[in-house]
């Protein structure tokens, strides 16, 4: 696929060791963005510089707080970097107060006299640690304060993170030079949109990226890749990981009924999603941008209960909940066969006008190519399912057996296939059942109840067992 290429763009600054200015500058035009769904992003930028013959400082501004420091990397033809210097100390109260430990400034305090008034005194700040610690005169003063006035801008902070490159150039002029880093504080994740047809029996997937940004730092301009799997990083120090844990505190959303095609290419043990053209990413806020959508999936509806089952008695009876799935199978015979990464699935199916209606949503992790797909949606409104212990003996040290009747009620007007999961602790053997059953693992068996009439003013249907537990 043919991009344009990245405009030329002036740098900031660039500053012989002499400090004679060279050229003014702006940002990049255009960059390399590809978004990890860890929270990471992998950046890479093309600027045009001037540098003369020899050695010379380039500085780079508008570069993100949240970048990783030691992942700072530049490459031009007949240039070498001798030395990365990465500076940013942020304007806040925190630092401004650091920067004034022993230097007077003014304090707006309570006045003592009336409790509506205020007062300003001058104060050497003794120290900025848990709180400002005051000199007044030869008094200490620890306490509340209205506020502070610093008599100027200390210097040493920043307004915006800086870059500055040492550089000897072999040949002087224009530049092309790639600047690539890591950065925190990007992250994205699939949305689903999974329409059920009204018989039931197929449905419609639209697959979305979210691209979240937290570092307060645009790109007008990203060829953008989304990378899906779990990329192994070693821990970030601390101070980036407090930079990546900001929060959005907008939302830009650009959707549409069907997302377009986005291209997907296998990456190590990953999966590369490429849009093919260049997006708009807030500072601060998230992009949706479409990955790829299928029609006519076959799906079915499963209902199921699960219940954990052990040596102890009960009494009472104990109500089970019905849990309502969609299931398919992400393969190209049933119209899918796409690589579906982490993300929620929003499940909708239409009334008995057609209307879609919001039916429930489940999360899921990645899925491969082949691979099953059980969206719990939320629980069955008309099917419940009860369960009462009818005998429990103790046969020794560390053995019981213990007797169950199961009741399934189905409530709606149509039969219904309800699946019954229990989950058996320690050593067991099933000692009798009224119906057949399978054991699914060493700690499941399953009875599959197929087409349960509607019981609506009749018992239901009714299992019977008994296990033996050694423990």
């Amino acid at each position: 696929m043919n991009r344009p290429c990245f405009s030329a763009t002036p740098l900031l600054a660039i500053v012989l060791f002499l400090l004679v200015p060279l050229a003014g500058a702006a940002q990049a035009a255009g960059s390399l963005l590809a978004v990890y769904n860890s929270g990471q992003a992998q950046v890479t930028e093309s600027r045009v510089v001037t540098l003369p013959e020899g050695a010379a400082a380039v500085v780079f501004t508008d570069i993100p707080s949240t970048v990783d420091p030691s992942s700072i990397r530049a490459t031009a033809p007949d240039m070498t970097v001798q030395d990365v210097e990465y500076s940013y100390k942020p304007i806040t109260a925190a630092n401004l107060l650091d920067a004034y430990i022993g230097k007077e400034l003014s304090v707006i305090l309570p006045d003592p006299a009336d409790a509506n008034a205020r007062i300003l005194r001058k104060a050497k700040l003794l120290a900025n640690a848990d709180r400002p610690i005051f000199a007044m005169g030869k008094e200490v003063y620890v306490g509340s304060y209205e506020a502070l006035l610093l008599p100027e801008m200390p210097k040493g902070l920043d307004a915006e993170p800086t870059l500055t490159l040492t550089t000897r150039s072999q040949v002087a002029g224009r530049k092309n030079v790639a600047l690539s880093y890591l950065m925190g504080g990007l992250t994205w994740r699939a949305d689903y949109n999974l329409t059920v047809s009204q018989s039931g029996g197929t449905a419609d997937l639209d697959a979305w990226a979210t691209v979240e940004n937290s570092s307060n730092h645009a790109f007008p301009g990203a060829d953008l890749r989304l990378i899906a799997g779990d990329v192994q990083r070693a821990a970030a120090p601390k101070m980036f990981m407090r930079a990546n844990a900001m929060m959005a505190d907008g939302m830009v959303m650009e959707s549409a009924p069907a997302p377009a095609m986005a291209a997907e290419e296998s990456f190590s043990q990953y999966h590369v999603y490429d849009l093919g053209r260049y997006v708009a990413i807030p500072a601060s806020g998230s992009k949706q941008v479409g990955l790829f959508s299928a029609a006519n999936i076959p799906v079915t509806t499963e209902l199921s209960s699960r219940f954990h089952s052990g040596p102890n008695q009960r009494a009472g009876k104990i109500d089970q909940s019905v849990e309502s799935a969609l299931l398919f199978t992400d393969t190209q015979a049933n119209n899918l066969g796409k690589p579906m990464p982490a993300g929620v699935v929003r499940v909708f199916m239409p009334d008995s006008n057609g209307t879609k209606l919001l039916a429930g949503e489940a999360r899921i992790g990645h899925v491969a190519e082949g691979g099953e797909v059980r969206l719990v949606i939320g629980r069955s409104f008309d099917v419940n399912v009860e369960r009462v212990q009818t005998s429990f003996n103790r046969i020794g040290k560390n053995a019981a057996e213990v007797g169950w009747r199961i009741t399934v009620r189905n409530g709606s007007p149509e039969p219904k296939d309800i699946r019954l999961m229990e989950s058996l602790a320690g050593q067991w053997t099933v000692l009798n059942a009224d119906t057949p059953y399978t054991a699914k693992d060493a700690g499941t068996i399953e009875f599959d109840l197929k087409g349960v009439a509607p019981s609506v003013g009749k018992e239901g249907k009714v299992i019977n067992y008994t296990v033996r537990f050694t423990y």
